[in-house]
């Protein structure tokens, strides 16, 4: 029975790809709307999968859900600082530490002044720990991350943006390479040992990653850091229990001291909401290509049917069965959409992975996504659906004609 219908549908395909090549000029001018369908419908999927690719970076930039931030100060201190790390360190270590969580870092800001030969400019100088990048995504584009070792360096280790890289005329430079830093009353000789895929649009200047223990053993005499907070990345799953038990321990552990714990990641402000925008915004656009290409099929795909009234009605006079008949044409319609939707996400993968994105909708995505299996799939689905739906109503048109008439149309 299986032998049966395989065979009888394979049958069916080959018949319909022997009077595709017999018509292929009415073929090809019905499917050139479905074509260009399935590419707009393809890419514009794969387009927007970059573009929440590249929201999502932008956001977790700030933070990867879910992120807690956790700043403590002393209320008796009119000047309004915030904690010395001294003191808040040892208790986060131990909060961290308590609750299993193996990401947390400091994140102190400061201004620091760059020089090279004759480049200077100044710095947004971020103080960190090793796990910053990681909860942060900063992704390196040459050269590597900090780690704990690099503390210890007679030259501290930092890691740069491409735009300080600019500044510093080392744009086209290997590393490692080294610059001056001058601070209050300090000028060390730092060293490059990586560049971060991208740069902050919206910041003045270029930006420098320090780890917070060379920054005290540099410059923490002369220019401490004030105003440093502490980033722990938790589970998202209990997020919102787990920021209670960990703002009650540490306040536990910092007497005399107000703390704050809060979220500061991008689904706990709605962010999220602008991914669900994009994803709605590409459903209506697809839909509307999708809606424009069946129309083009099935006018296109009656008006050759009655054309062929009496091609039907010699088949019906030979044998052929309604139910064939209708099967045929249906088939004939859904292999050609096949060969249109293959065609159409062969040129949609072709444009989205051109030269003309990688310089522009790339611009700013530290890790570009591959064109994205669901929309090729996407793709030949809507094809292979738009071919099955717009052949029901011709192969309706065919059933219904009745032999005698046929053979004297």
């Amino acid at each position: 029975m299986i032998g049966r219908v395989l065979t009888g549908f394979a049958a069916a395909v080959i018949e319909a790809w022997h009077e595709l090549r017999i018509h292929k000029l009415r073929v090809l001018l019905s499917l050139v709307g479905v074509g260009v369908a399935v590419a707009a419908l393809s890419g514009t999927v794969a387009v927007a999968d970059i573009g929440q690719q590249a929201l999502v970076e932008q956001y977790e930039r700030d933070g990867r859900p879910a992120m807690l931030n956790v700043y403590a100060y002393d209320p008796q201190d009119d000047t309004g600082s915030g904690a010395s790390a001294a003191i808040v360190r040892p208790a986060v270590a131990k909060v961290t530490e308590q609750f299993q969580i193996s990401h947390a870092s400091m994140a102190g800001n400061t201004q620091l002044r760059a020089s090279r030969a004759d480049f200077t400019s100044d710095v947004d100088l971020l103080v960190v720990d090793p796990p910053y990048a990681v909860m942060h995504r900063v992704v390196t584009r040459q050269g590597r991350w900090l780690v704990d070792s690099d503390a210890a360096n007679l030259s501290p280790a930092i890691v740069v943006d491409p735009r300080l890289l600019k500044d510093m005329g080392l744009a086209e430079a290997s590393l490692p390479a080294t610059i001056d830093l001058k601070g209050a009353s300090t000028t060390v000789s730092a060293t490059i040992v990586g560049v971060t895929a991208t740069s902050d649009r919206y910041m003045e200047f270029g930006r420098a990653y320090l780890l917070a223990d060379a920054y005290e053993h540099w410059f923490g005499a002369t220019q401490p850091m004030a105003d440093a907070s502490w980033k722990i990345w938790v589970p998202t799953d209990g997020s919102e229990e787990l920021t209670e038990a960990i703002r009650r321990s540490i306040n536990a552990e910092l007497p005399g001291f107000e703390t704050q714990v809060d979220r500061s990641d991008y689904l706990a402000w709605g962010g999220n909401d602008d991914l669900d925008s994009v994803k709605w915004v590409v459903v209506a656009v697809s839909s509307v290509i999708l809606l424009l290409g069946a129309l083009s099929l099935l006018n296109v795909s009656v008006i050759t049917i009655q054309q062929r009234v009496r091609e039907i009605g010699i088949r019906r006079s030979f044998g052929a069965t309604s139910g064939r008949v209708f099967f045929s044409v249906v088939m004939e319609s859904i292999v050609a959409t096949f060969v249109a939707g293959l065609v159409g996400v062969m040129i949609a993968i072709a444009l989205v992975n051109g030269p003309w994105t990688a310089k522009y909708l790339l611009e700013g995505v530290a890790d570009p996504p591959p064109f994205p299996i669901s929309a090729a799939v996407l793709g030949m689905g809507v094809s292979l659906l738009v071919g099955a739906l717009a052949g029901v109503l011709p192969a309706l048109v065919a059933v219904r004609v009745r032999i005698v008439d046929a053979i004297r149309f």
